[in-house]
């Protein structure tokens, strides 16, 4: 629990009232912002990628339109993924998507990275999806 932010994580003690108050900023058609993770816990995730990327092990892209990312669940990280999902995601989903986000079977977790000499960004596209973070 040392990695999520002091709101979220007193937020999902607390309850949905507390959950909700945390959704600051909405973007249109049910896309909300809020802070989940701890500035530290960011940087030793980026950290970890970066390392993992130079290390010479092998590489599985995570989609086709991104040719710098890496799917999480293939380096070890599946484990910690999956606590997260059940422990901090699946009561925010139940509460804000309770028809498609009430159980969830699996998740494709994956960092992309965009930068000036990389990829710059992604087109418009559909998810695969019922609930994507």
């Amino acid at each position: 629990d040392e990695w999520l932010s002091d709101g979220f994580r007193d937020a999902l003690q607390k309850g949905e009232h507390a959950l909700r108050s945390l959704l600051t900023e909405e973007v249109p058609k049910r896309v909300y912002s809020f802070e989940m993770l701890t500035p530290s816990f960011c940087k030793l995730l980026l950290d970890e990628l970066d390392n993992y990327e130079r290390s010479g092990l092998p590489v599985t892209r995570p989609n086709s339109m991104n040719n710098y990312g890496l799917i999480l669940n293939q380096i070890g990280m599946k484990p910690m993924l999956d606590e997260m999902q059940r422990k901090c995601l699946l009561p925010l989903s139940k509460m804000l998507f309770p028809a498609e986000g009430s159980a969830f079977d699996s998740h494709h977790s994956f960092m992309v990275k965009y930068r000036q000499d990389e990829d710059l960004g992604l087109d418009m596209h559909h998810d695969d999806s019922d609930v994507t973070l």
